[in-house]
């Protein structure tokens, strides 16, 4: 995987990608689009994409083109779609929680990487679901409160009643 970001970690090989999607081209068409750089890197730029996976060669006579590959483009992704649950999750909110195929359901276990990601995503769908606690100031908070505590200073309580037991007070911005 680290072979296919760094194929694409530069915008002359992305914009490459871009040409090639429309169509297989000879090195010379696509120099031709890239008037300010050297023949040579844009031969190396498609090296490049060739050994990262992105593109492959093939030699036509003394003619080279470019064309996609396919599985390449597929095995990204794959890698992404580890990460996004197409259709399932709003995209209004741009940063939350990653949980399995289904939203979070009131009852089910919550581990403390995902209280730690729910509070540093400030997402409101777990707001009654589980409070932080900093143990610095004394306060507890809901997961998207505006404060910004050191996640080493925070502790978590899945009651209210839990936190204040333990000597937090709530805090006045959130008023959890």
């Amino acid at each position: 995987m680290g072979e296919l970001f760094k194929g694409v970690a530069d915008p002359v090989r992305r914009e490459m990608l871009s040409l090639l999607r429309l169509q297989p081209l000879n090195v010379n068409q696509i120099n031709e689009h890239f008037a300010d750089i050297s023949r040579q890197a844009v031969s190396k730029h498609l090296q490049l994409l060739e050994e990262s996976g992105w593109i492959k060669i093939y030699q036509a006579g003394r003619e080279r083109y470019g064309y996609l590959n396919k599985a390449a483009f597929y095995s990204f992704k794959e890698w992404v779609d580890g990460y996004l649950q197409w259709g399932e999750r709003s995209l209004d909110n741009d940063h939350g929680v990653f949980l399995e195929d289904a939203k979070y359901k009131e009852g089910m276990p919550l581990t403390q990487p995902v209280m730690l990601q729910a509070m540093l995503s400030k997402d409101r769908e777990f707001d009654g679901i589980f409070y932080n606690a900093v143990r610095t100031t004394g306060i507890f908070c809901k997961p998207s409160c505006s404060a910004n505590p050191k996640p080493d200073n925070v502790t978590f309580y899945t009651t209210r009643e839990e936190a204040l037991k333990n000597g937090y007070r709530a805090c006045k911005r959130c008023k959890p």
